[in-house]
């Protein structure tokens, strides 16, 4: 147990570089030196009690005590495991944390850098952990500090969980896997010892299994961090540590972001934890500084990085954040080849379209589309999926399952048919740089009828001109029902509160209306600023004048689509090509380009006619009235306590 480190404390001599004689002599001296006292008060006490009972009733005492020490040891068995049956076990039961623990030599996780697809970039940043922690003696040999901690952030499916567990396992170093939920406890302070029992087992487990002369590591992910490690304050509350609750043992229990901060960085990284070596220290057979201990490496991943506590996320512990992003088109296709290499599906099965299809999808939708599509093709009798089962199937996951309405009058269907045709003909004329994927009055989850449209690449940001089209397309359907129909219809609620809601970030979230102002949409009393609303109103206008041109312009298009949807009730991209092509073949007017007129708005604060700008005289009377003080009321019987005599 004795470790050659030069001693620090105060009784300590430094480690003599001599003979190895010269040191054990130099260790046995601080040994007495440490334990000296302890000796002299031991000896006391043992003269005392030779005095006051003799040599003989010491032995007869001792005696005693061993024959009545298996009755003593069950009596006090027995009411210890009263105790611990009835506070204790019920206190870890429902305080158990949700752990699973993997260790080198029972590996269970079948996973491999090979699997992971998307993003390479995060591929690299998890094959560079993953060498620090295979190499940590390496590295701190270098002088370099392992990393004590990774943070993935990202929403929910990118495969932030997905890629932890790809790291334990190319790693082959212990791991232990826990949900951040499970460490909250209903018992004061349990949260807390769970912490420290987490951190306790991986140090344990590092130790275990490091290779012999390297302190080892072990990897602690935590999912869903944000359970126990949310802002301690500001608006976003966070960990409260409340006291004792009304049963004398419940409380609110927030003392695990605490423990978790101290865990990972805090002075007891120099101090022992092993009770063995601490027993040694106490009487001095082991000296010197402690060896460097295990690192526990902690992944948290989280879909809310905002709301963690700053000293989480500090230099130090969770100190290499990753976002995990929506992968791009190249990382969907690699995506897409992966799953669809595992299904039985067409070999002449569009992948190119399935990446545009999928714009903005996380790979647990990608994979969960694919296994869908494979679902619609068994129920359908056949023994691979095509891309009609693909569509199919992302459709039902994004929109709902397919509910055709069929007592639907002719008349509701007819108004819902140009409805949608309204989307789809100026989607076609304003957004040609879209695919339209799909055009269906058949009811889906809450919708009656949709057009489905998409970009055909990766977009990151928006142009002005692009918003304006979004709101003509969203307008597009009244504009049908007033042009064509003659009507006005409630299924156009949410396509206004769609171009209202473009309008107001367009001209004042964006600054590209006639003012270059950011403001939020809302202020703190939870109104819209008025002249806000008065240009974004203006545009709406403006705009809707513009879309109702183009679909008196467009008018056979509209007539040609709303008449295929009441025919075939739903129209895919092809099918939609088909139809404006042979309809701008029979109308060969309708094949000039729409040109919009530009945007006239006024300044926000220019249009004063919100405003009440009259001025009221003030009367002459008041001036002149302010200069006197004010006269004392004569008292009248109808005044409280008047008729009562004053001084």
């Amino acid at each position: 147990m004795k470790q050659d480190f030069v001693a620090t404390d105060a009784t300590a001599r430094p480690a003599p570089t001599g003979t190895p004689m010269d040191r054990a002599l130099d260790h046995g001296a601080y040994i007495w030196e440490r334990n000296r006292r302890r000796l002299l008060i031991l000896f006391v006490v043992l003269t005392v009690l030779v005095v006051a009972f003799g040599v003989r009733g010491i032995i007869e005492g001792l005696v005693g005590l061993i024959g009545q020490a298996p009755s003593m040891i069950v009596l006090l068995f027995f009411y210890a495991f009263a105790m611990i049956a009835q506070f204790g076990v019920l206190m870890w039961f429902l305080s158990r944390p949700r752990t699973y623990t993997v260790t080198p030599d029972s590996p269970q996780i079948d996973l491999s850098f090979d699997k992971y697809r998307g993003q390479p970039d995060l591929l690299e940043h998890a094959k560079s952990t993953v060498r620090i922690l295979q190499g940590i003696a390496k590295f701190r040999n270098m002088g370099g500090e392992p990393p004590k901690g990774m943070l993935l952030a990202g929403a929910p499916g990118t495969g932030k969980s997905f890629l932890a567990g790809i790291i334990a396992a190319e790693a082959n170093l212990p791991f232990i896997y826990v949900d951040a939920s499970s460490m909250t406890s209903m018992w004061f302070g349990m949260d807390a010892l769970i912490v420290v029992s987490l951190f306790s087992k991986a140090r344990g487990l590092a130790r275990k299994y490091a290779p012999p002369g390297h302190p080892g590591a072990c990897i602690l992910f935590i999912d869903e961090i944000d359970s126990i490690g949310r802002s301690r304050g500001g608006v976003m509350g966070g960990q409260q540590q409340g006291g004792m609750g009304p049963m004398g043992m419940m409380g609110m229990g927030g003392f695990a972001l605490n423990t978790l901060l101290n865990q990972m960085d805090s002075l007891g990284q120099f101090t022992e934890d092993r009770w063995k070596y601490k027993f040694g220290r106490w009487l001095g057979l082991v000296r010197g500084p402690v060896p460097p201990k295990p690192v526990v490496f902690v992944i948290g991943a989280t879909n809310r990085p905002d709301v963690l506590d700053v000293a989480l996320t500090r230099p130090g512990r969770l100190d290499r954040k990753l976002n995990v992003y929506v992968p791009d088109g190249p990382g969907r296709g690699d995506i897409i080849e992966l799953y669809l290499g595992q299904k039985a599906h067409d070999p002449n099965i569009p992948i190119d379209l399935m990446v545009q299809d999928s714009v903005g999808a996380t790979p647990v939708e990608i994979k969960t589309f694919i296994n869908e599509a494979l679902i619609v093709a068994h129920d359908q009798g056949r023994d691979r999926l095509t891309y009609r089962d693909w569509l199919a199937a992302r459709d039902m996951r994004e929109l709902g399952l397919k509910q055709p309405i069929t007592s639907m009058t002719a008349d509701d269907k007819r108004a819902i048919a140009y409805h949608e045709a309204g989307h789809a003909v100026v989607a076609h004329y304003m957004r040609a740089e879209h695919r339209i994927l799909k055009a269906s009055i058949i009811r889906m989850g809450d919708a009656l009828g949709v057009v489905q449209r998409s970009d055909r690449e990766e977009r990151y940001t928006r142009r002005a001109t692009e918003i304006e089209a979004d709101i003509m397309i969203s307008l597009g359907s009244r504009a049908v029902e007033e042009e064509i129909l003659g009507i006005k219809m409630t299924g156009a609620d949410s396509d206004m509160q769609t171009a209202t809601w473009l309008a107001m970030s367009y001209c004042g979230q964006h600054g590209m209306g006639p003012s270059l102002l950011s403001v939020p949409s809302q202020n703190a009393l939870g109104g819209i600023p008025e002249p806000l609303m008065r240009v974004a109103d203006k545009m709406l206008d403006e705009l809707y004048a513009e879309t109702r041109r183009l679909v008196r312009e467009k008018a056979p298009a509209v007539h040609a689509v709303a008449n295929g949807l009441l025919e075939k009730q739903e129209l895919i991209g092809e099918e939609l090509d088909e139809i404006y092509a042979m309809v701008e073949e029979a109308h060969p007017e309708i094949t000039t380009p729409f040109q919009r007129k530009p945007l006239d708005l006024p300044k926000p604060f220019e249009d004063r006619d919100w405003r009440k700008t009259e001025t009221v005289p003030i009367p002459e009377q008041i001036p002149a009235a302010a200069t006197e003080p004010p006269a004392k009321p004569a008292a009248t019987m109808d005044e409280p306590w008047s008729w009562w005599p004053r001084d």
